[in-house]
């Protein structure tokens, strides 16, 4: 029973995530500028989790980690990085997002190539690294768009929902990571999944939400 729980959480998950995708594909003409990045990302998200949930249901053994430490810490937070150079304004912004995806390139070599078993446990001290750098260009993204007209439009303002979703997705995965290998010690492993469940749906929720309020407003500074 506490197995197909999980497998149920997981088919109402990738399903958010595949629909999230299909909209970002369907509604891209009114999400702004720079959206094709994050419709890529999406689509690598829907790819691996429908893949990894798949290839669960044939074997226990199979080890996703390898495929989710490629695609997803590195391509789509690259991607991620991407997108928010591309609707970012200010020149100062741009040094400093360039800066971050240097750093994050960098630590991910780094890490590939120093850290011992890098692609077969899942890298903690590397995800925080990433989070912390999305962080920052949230932050840029969000002062920008507080600091201009966009704030009257605010609610049509893609890029607004984008980093709120963003950050409910990976900043509020991040505490439930710290613990994850004493997660039986600290709380019931069923808790701990339910909570990681829930964060994952509520941003995605937001992400979508934000599809439907959007529109490719271009307001100045």
């Amino acid at each position: 029973m506490i197995e197909w729980n999980r497998d149920v959480a997981s088919v109402i998950q990738i399903s958010l995530v595949v629909i999230f995708f299909i909209l970002l594909l369907t509604k891209r003409n009114k999400l702004g500028k720079g959206i094709i990045y994050f419709m890529i990302a999406g689509g690598i998200v829907a790819c691996l989790d429908t893949f990894n949930f798949t290839m669960h249901i044939f074997t226990n053994q199979f080890n996703s980690i390898p495929i989710y430490t490629v695609g997803v810490n590195f391509g789509v937070f690259l991607l991620f990085f991407l997108y928010f150079r591309r609707i970012l304004e200010l020149e100062k912004s741009k040094k400093i997002n360039l800066i971050i995806i240097i750093i994050f390139i960098a630590s991910y070599i780094s890490f590939a190539v120093f850290s011992e078993n890098f692609f077969n446990k899942f890298p903690f001290k590397f995800y925080f690294i990433e989070v912390i750098l999305l962080t920052v260009n949230i932050f840029l993204v969000l002062r920008e768009t507080f600091n201009s007209d966009k704030i009257l439009n605010i609610k049509s303002y893609y890029p607004f929902w984008a980093c709120i979703g963003l950050m409910s997705i990976y900043l509020g995965v991040a505490p439930l990571l710290i613990i994850s290998n004493t997660a039986i010690q600290l709380m019931n492993i069923n808790i701990f999944f339910i909570i990681l469940f829930i964060v994952n749906v509520i941003g995605y929720s937001i992400l979508i939400m934000g599809i439907f309020f959007a529109k490719n407003i271009n307001i100045k500074k």
